[in-house]
């Protein structure tokens, strides 16, 4: 009898426990609250395409030496700041300056035989009129002056190169930016092209993704692209489309594609994250984001049937300001309740209002 009594109780107890919900959805004159309820309506909504990419300079300079020599002095590191027109490295310029006396040597004695050769010219002029010399040995003469004026050029212009390997030997900041890396140490041999250090500009940062050969047609250049970067928890920023690169990768059928993004102090290059590409609308059904009932992880409403509420699984989409997109289970013209309510059950009986 002790068990019976038992079992009896237990199950008076689950009853109790079934029929709480509603009485607790029920007014204290005992009839059922009005809910306010709204019909589900198709618009217009954006057909977003993602892919992941990277936050990169558009101004990454690797900084070289056009002259052969020791590095004299290299005093900036990794990291640090500089302006356009700061010291970033000194070659040293003994080879350069035993060039400059050796050209400016040439120039003199090119110099000084061009003189000779055109006092020669006036003396055998003078001659010639008298008759004591040939016109041959005038021509002569004017023609040294002609190959000794044409050597003084070679020699100054030879003298005007050795003296700009000089203005090479000291290397400045093309631009206002950031060291990223140093190649070469003081006292190493910079040989001309190789590179000693990078300068990156932060004054335009673009942000570099691949997108499929799929979506490519429908990307509008001029259609507006957000970013978002995971390390600025998710920050979002509006770019625009730069262009997009016409060859492809054959491997991947990807095309790169480049973003202008604002100039904000907190972008970085080499910052990841993602890019929302508009590719068009399409018609999707939009529910109220308060509408939406979350039960272990999963989204859900409640569809208003004939004064009876009943609990109906979604697979939401994107979220759209107050709405959410519904990507299935729902369609066009059905009624639900506008807001999620904690006193409601599948298969609760209602009451309705005109919900907005």
């Amino acid at each position: 009898m002790r068990n019976v009594s038992r079992a009896a109780s237990l199950i008076g107890f689950a009853l109790a426990l079934i029929a709480a919900p509603s009485a607790s959805a029920q007014s204290s004159d005992g009839s059922s609250p009005a809910l306010p309820v709204t019909q589900v309506m198709l618009a217009d909504v954006p057909v977003t395409y993602t892919v992941p990419g990277s936050v990169i300079s558009d101004g990454r300079i690797e900084v070289s030496s056009r002259v052969v020599g020791f590095i004299e002095q290299l005093d900036v590191r990794e990291g640090q700041k500089v302006s356009r027109g700061d010291l970033l490295v000194r070659i040293d310029q003994t080879d350069i300056d035993e060039a400059i006396q050796q050209a400016q040597a040439g120039v003199r004695a090119a110099d000084e035989d061009l003189q000779d050769a055109e006092f020669d010219v006036q003396k055998f002029e003078g001659l010639a009129r008298s008759g004591s010399v040939s016109t041959e040995t005038l021509r002569k003469a004017k023609v040294r002056v002609d190959v000794a004026r044409a050597t003084l050029d070679g020699a100054r212009s030879t003298l005007a190169a050795a003296e700009a390997q000089k203005d090479y030997a000291t290397i400045t900041s093309p631009v206002d930016g950031v060291v990223v890396s140093v190649a070469r140490r003081s006292g190493e041999m910079a040989t001309a092209g190789s590179t000693i250090l990078t300068v990156e500009s932060r004054e335009v940062l673009l942000f570099k993704a691949f997108v499929s050969e799929g979506n490519l047609a429908a990307i509008d250049p001029n259609t507006p692209v957000t970013i978002r970067i995971d390390a600025l928890d998710n920050a979002k920023f509006t770019g625009r489309i730069r262009g997009i690169v016409p060859s492809g990768d054959d491997v991947t059928r990807r095309y790169e594609i480049n973003v202008i993004l604002p100039k904000d102090q907190r972008l970085l290059p080499g910052m990841f994250g993602r890019a929302e590409i508009i590719l068009g609308t399409q018609k999707s059904v939009l529910v109220p984001a308060k509408a939406i009932v979350r039960r272990g992880g999963l989204d859900g409403v409640f569809v208003v049937e004939e004064r009876t509420a009943r609990f109906r699984w979604l697979r939401t989409g994107q979220v759209l300001g107050d709405t959410v997109e519904v990507v299935s289970g729902l369609s066009g013209g059905e009624t639900i309740l506008a807001a999620a309510n904690d006193a409601v059950r599948d298969g609760s009986a209602i009451r309705t209002e005109a919900g907005r």
